[in-house]
């Protein structure tokens, strides 16, 4: 029989929620795109891609696969605030919220020791199949609904109310916690995780899978680059990579 997950997911994501109360609103977002284009260049293609697609020179080093900057989907639910942190911070420093930071935080927390060890992987194609059509057992959806689907909506598209309150979710929406929780239904998003990945980040969550499992995630740049070079890259992701 497996435990029920609904009163400690609730609990769990509530906890989440506390390190948001009193944020300020982000600052507006600066950057010269022509700076940023050359900061870009530099530094950020060997992972990202020249024109943004997620596929650099290193691209195949890393698990998950380099953010695609020009997946409108996805990038439309982060904010300029979120992206400038992540550069500057490192990822694991925003999902930890140790810089001061405006950013809504929202980490996935860990389901390892609530659920049974055959119930992990029958989850991951559970949310495999929002993508490919597959089999999804009302025994593993009962699980989804209590975990899951508070954050990634009842069809998987990330468009639970954690990620936005207004529900139904509009199609386009930003998200209120960053980052926006995952859209199983977007193949290029989905596209950058392997199930092993998905498998250790439902067992130690988004901050364990980093810290236990060694896996990657985005480096800080604040040492290097200046707010001002940041911020460029913010602009030329936004208004030169995303652009059809």
């Amino acid at each position: 029989m497996r435990p029920r997950l609904r009163g400690w997911a609730v609990a769990a994501l509530s906890g989440v929620a506390l390190g948001l109360v009193g944020a300020a609103p982000p600052a507006a977002p600066t950057g010269d795109v022509k700076l940023g284009e050359a900061v870009y260049k530099e530094i950020c293609f060997a992972c990202h891609g020249a024109t943004g697609d997620g596929k650099g020179p290193s691209w195949l080093n890393t698990m998950p696969r380099p953010q695609v900057f020009r997946n409108p989907n996805y990038m439309a639910r982060l904010t300029d605030q979120y992206l400038f942190e992540v550069v500057k911070y490192g990822k694991l420093a925003v999902l930890r919220r140790d810089p001061p930071t405006t950013v809504e935080s929202l980490a996935m927390p860990a389901f390892g020791h609530v659920l049974e060890e055959e119930q992990v992987p029958a989850l991951v194609r559970f949310v495999r199949a929002f993508l490919d059509g597959g089999p999804q057992p009302a025994e593993i959806r009962e699980i989804y609904k209590d975990a899951c689907e508070t954050c990634h909506g009842p069809n998987g598209r990330g468009d639970g109310p954690r990620a936005i309150s207004a529900q139904p979710a509009p199609r386009s929406f930003v998200s209120e916690g960053q980052p926006a929780p995952a859209d199983y239904a977007d193949p290029v998003f989905m596209a950058r995780f392997s199930d092993e990945f998905i498998t250790a980040l439902i067992k130690k969550g988004r901050i364990g899978v980093i810290e236990e499992a060694g896996f990657d995630t985005m480096k800080p740049y604040g040492h290097v680059l200046s707010d001002e070079e940041v911020w460029g890259v913010v602009r030329y992701i936004r208004e030169v990579l995303q652009k059809p």
